[in-house]
């Protein structure tokens, strides 16, 4: 569940600070890396990212396949590898749609929002968000790097509906 929460505030950090941004999306894709390091060990997620504003699909690929599918407060997680699907609302996580409303530009490329005694450093190339860093109250630094970002493209809103499998355990927390 901490798993799920960790990258279901990443999520809403994402989203959320590109809303409230002056560089508005009616859909964002992006490829994307993770890093998660905390004393000595590292570990090391990549996927893809689609989004409405209403909808997210994250689709980790490495180190195992997970689709992470958001729409308003529901969260469903299908997780091939464990033949499970898990339920679940966003009530745990913080709304931080407020917060990025308050980010502070840094620089050109660089904002700051600070949420929960937490500092979130966003960077931006070429207008698109293209990192995120902060260290979590765990000790965790994260890092999440975005590459291909597109925006206003075409998404056709079926990829946001999960599918699960007939023969799936279904977990609702």
């Amino acid at each position: 569940m901490k798993k799920l929460l960790f990258i279901v505030s990443n999520f809403m950090l994402f989203v959320s600070f590109l809303v409230a941004n002056p560089l508005e999306f009616k859909t964002l894709s992006s490829d994307f890396t993770q890093t998660v390091k905390n004393d000595g060990s590292m570990i090391n997620y990549s996927g893809n990212f689609q989004a409405t504003n209403t909808h997210a699909l994250w689709k980790y690929r490495s180190p195992s396949p997970k689709d992470i599918y958001f729409s308003f407060e529901r969260v469903v997680v299908i997780e091939p590898d464990l033949e499970q699907a898990i339920l679940t609302t966003l009530k745990d996580v913080p709304n931080l749609t407020k917060v990025m409303q308050n980010a502070k530009k840094i620089d050109e490329n660089l904002y700051d929002a600070k949420f929960d005694d937490i500092l979130y450093h966003l960077k931006f190339k070429n207008d698109l968000i293209n990192t995120i860093t902060y260290t979590d109250k765990l000790g965790n630094e994260v890092e999440i790097n975005f590459s291909n970002v597109k925006k206003n493209i075409n998404l056709n809103d079926a990829i946001f509906m999960p599918q699960i499998p007939a023969n799936f355990d279904i977990i609702t927390q």
